[in-house]
């Protein structure tokens, strides 16, 4: 089973692979060129002069943009002082998922630390200027149109970068905050006298609606977000205004569970599944590999890595209590009853095609555990029964083509990111295993 994760890297155009160049250049092309319509050089010869950032979803390119450096004048004849950031795209199976939000957000501190200082620039899509000033992009100017699309320009003042408690201390000055956390602290030092095994935790929160505790930290967190985004920083307002919207989201929170809503909305379920997912697979931020590592990797998994290796096959699925009926089912295969076979498995509620699929779309079908045993069969051959949690099952394989496979030199990077894609899968069913054993999991026969 595939999850969510994107993985962001910054390159120069030297550090891009063709590979690479060619999926970034095929992306822009799919977006500005095929889906807006605009009939224009999207080469246009800056990219050589810019730093890339490319997001993908495992192996697969799925959004981008680049930052053209200061006084670089291009061939439409813009020409800014400052890096401008340009060419923001993402895949249309990403939209509406903050894939584009999480882009312009790497652009701004990229720009923040190598053109501190600076004034960042982008020729926006007037239709976006409000999603822009969301980040603290001022618009500059009137609007005017390039490529057949009203466009604007919008600027945001780069900053040097403060620490986040520089910035708040300036602003708890302002309000004579310190003698109130004196007596704060004092008050804390007299209880503690008296009372032992005290929490101190408990202190550490700036709201609390019922028995639930808005943390000092999430707070901060917060105020440094709008700090780093906004033009002018952090302001004294924003004190009150960020305190009081974290009140009114976790009332809001305390309604949703009193309503039970997450017991009976689908959707409250899905959105925090997809959190949980999400937080569990952050982890493999910090796996550590070596390059050996993805060596070792590439060569136990050459036939994935060929070209364009593609597969038919058929999947027979059985419930894990009946085994007797998948070995069965194993049994009329060799014996050539394919019929008799399929009658045994239980039915599928999407089937494979029947046609050659590359080993990438073969993986949506049926994940990554049974395409990495499906690529090591030959042609006519059955495999093992094959257990999961929860099921059994069978692969044919009826007809197998791959092409020369590729050095690992050649594409590293896919490697990369393919070694990392398994290893969250394992990361993740190893988490499940774990929480079948930390909770009481019990099944009602069903039958």
């Amino acid at each position: 089973m595939n999850f969510k994760q994107y993985h962001f890297y910054w390159k120069s155009f030297s550090e891009l692979s063709s590979t690479e160049l060619y999926d970034l250049l095929n992306l822009r092309q799919q977006v500005f060129v095929e889906e807006q319509e605009c009939a224009y050089i999207d080469a246009d010869y800056s990219d050589q002069d810019s730093d890339h950032l490319l997001a993908y979803d495992g192996s697969q390119l799925v959004g981008y943009l680049r930052i053209v450096k200061p006084n670089f004048k291009m061939n439409d004849g813009k020409q800014y002082s400052g890096p401008s950031i340009g060419r923001i795209v993402n895949h249309t199976s990403k939209r509406n998922e903050g894939l584009g939000f999480n882009l312009i957000n790497e652009a701004i501190k990229k720009c923040n630390q190598i053109y501190p200082n600076q004034v960042i620039s982008i020729s926006a899509q007037h239709r976006l200027q409000n999603y822009y000033e969301r980040f603290g992009f001022s618009a500059v100017g009137d609007v005017y149109l390039e490529d057949g699309i009203d466009h604007i320009k919008m600027t945001l003042k780069s900053e040097l970068k403060y620490s986040f408690s520089e910035k708040v201390s300036n602003i708890l000055k302002t309000r004579n905050v310190y003698l109130f956390g004196g007596l704060l602290i004092s008050g804390y030092l007299i209880l503690n006298t008296f009372i032992k095994d005290i929490n101190e935790d408990a202190f550490n929160w700036v709201a609390k609606i019922d028995n639930t505790y808005i943390s000092k930290s999430k707070f901060e967190n917060y105020l440094e977000s709008i700090g780093e985004s906004r033009k002018g920083g952090l302001l004294e307002k924003d004190i009150d205004m960020v305190l009081d919207k974290l009140i009114d989201e976790e009332l809001l929170i305390q309604r949703a569970i009193d309503l039970g809503m997450l017991e009976t909305d689908s959707q409250v379920r899905s959105v925090i599944i997809q959190k949980m997912i999400e937080s569990i697979l952050s982890e493999i931020d910090n796996l550590s590999y070596s390059d050996q590592d993805l060596k070792n990797f590439y060569f136990s998994n050459k036939d994935f890595f060929a070209s364009s290796p593609k597969l038919q096959l058929v999947k027979l699925s059985f419930d894990k209590p009946s085994l007797n009926s998948a070995k069965r089912a194993q049994e009329y295969i060799l014996d050539g009853d394919f019929v008799s076979a399929k009658k045994l498995a239980r039915n599928e509620v999407i089937d494979l095609p029947n046609a050659l699929l590359p080993a990438t779309k073969v993986r949506e079908y049926i994940g990554p555990k049974l395409t990495e045993i499906a690529m090591k069969l030959e042609p006519g051959s059955v495999s093992e029964l094959i257990t999961d949690t929860d099921s059994v099952h069978l692969l044919i394989l009826l007809k197998k083509e791959v092409s020369v496979t590729q050095e690992f030199n050649e594409i590293s990077e896919q490697v990369r990111n393919e070694f990392l894609k398994r290893e969250g899968d394992k990361l993740f069913l190893e988490y499940l295993e774990n929480l079948r054993s930390w909770y009481d999991v019990t099944k009602k026969q069903t039958s």
